[in-house]
């Protein structure tokens, strides 16, 4: 009988993962979505900009937090029942995307 969710592991990825990097963020997000994908479960996993620290030579860092439909660390929804995308779903997804950095 296969497992009824990924296996999980608190505190730090084991992969010295940064997750409040845009690219760490990503990352996370791939890994949660494949791995609930793996025992048949649709979940939405979306990255989002949640704050600008900036440093004393005039440069800033983004940092990035990973948001889900999870229900209490749970899916609700089977891959075989994705909705159909929603008119708004695509403008909130644009709107996650990162702006290209100035030169």
């Amino acid at each position: 009988m296969p497992p009824f969710h990924p296996r999980f592991h608190p505190g730090p990825s084991s992969g010295r993962l940064d997750s409040f990097s845009e690219r760490g963020a990503r990352e996370l997000a791939r890994r949660i979505r494949a791995a609930w994908a793996r025992l048949g479960w649709d979940v939405e996993v979306r990255v989002e900009r949640i704050a600008s620290e900036e440093l004393d030579d005039g440069r800033s860092i983004a940092h990035f937090i990973v948001r889900s439909d999870l229900i209490n660390g749970l899916p609700h929804r089977r891959l075989d029942q994705r909705r159909a995308p929603h008119p708004q779903q695509d403008a909130r997804e644009a709107a996650a995307r990162p702006l290209p950095r100035a030169a």
